[in-house]
């Protein structure tokens, strides 16, 4: 388990991201702003709640107004672990249309399990329920189930990590531009050393939004923190 201080450092980043991006995204006023991250600033307070949320993990910790955290750990493609704080749904709350989202990868066992594991938890508090691509697009059935996942989806997440060569994700992403599937596109900019080979997004799919990222913790962050905006832009809450 990291220092104390070291989690009270990991808390207050996260948390000060995470209201900032709200914040210039209109999902929360100035004034709910400073409520939120007032806080922050009291470092007594603050590596008291950091060492209840290690301590406790993975159950959750009530921190008030700014509601329930727990910290979970989420995967890279390597399966090392990074702790991750992943709020909590409140019992009373008003029960939401369940949205259907599509994720395409490439079907490696490492990029697999870590990815599926980490969209889980981070869109499970969003009521998002996930649907996987079939593994192989040559085959005629498995071509139109992956069109009509895509067709009845309300959005989809796709991630090019390791498709150097393999053309299938983008394939993918093509369908849901055509369909008009509101889609947010993962895009690997790290180091290639322990990864898989990755392509570029095709030029003629370089306008779509697209999150470029060096790591899983940096795109699960990205995600995390812009997720409910792009439901919002997106009319899907």
């Amino acid at each position: 388990m990291s220092a104390p201080v070291e989690q009270a450092v990991f808390v207050r980043e996260f948390f000060s991201s995470l209201f900032e991006n709200h914040l210039l995204g209109g999902l929360i006023t100035t004034h709910e702003y400073y409520r939120y991250t007032s806080s922050l600033g009291d470092d007594t307070y603050l590596e008291s709640v950091s060492r209840r949320l290690f301590e406790d993990s993975p159950d959750p910790v009530d921190l008030g107004h700014n509601g329930s955290f727990r910290i979970v750990y989420l995967r890279e493609p390597d399966d090392s672990r990074f702790p991750f704080l992943q709020r909590m749904v409140r019992d009373d709350s008003t029960p939401r249309r369940q949205l259907n989202c599509f994720v395409g990868h490439r079907f490696l066992k490492d990029i697999e399990k870590s990815l599926r594991f980490n969209l889980v938890h981070l869109l499970e508090p969003h009521d998002v329920h996930l649907r996987w691509s079939g593994y192989d697009l040559s085959a005629q059935d498995l071509f139109e189930n992956i069109v009509s996942g895509i067709r009845n989806a309300d959005l989809c997440i796709f991630d090019n990590l390791g498709t150097l060569n393999r053309p299938n994700v983008y394939i993918e992403i093509g369908i849901a531009h055509a369909l008009g599937v509101p889609m947010l596109v993962c895009e690997y900019t790290g180091r290639k050393g322990r990864i898989p080979d990755t392509g570029s997004v095709p030029s003629d799919l370089q306008g779509l939004f697209r999150i470029q990222y060096q790591s899983y913790q940096d795109l699960c962050r990205q995600l995390y923190f812009g997720f409910p905006i792009f439901l919002q832009r997106h009319g899907l809450r």
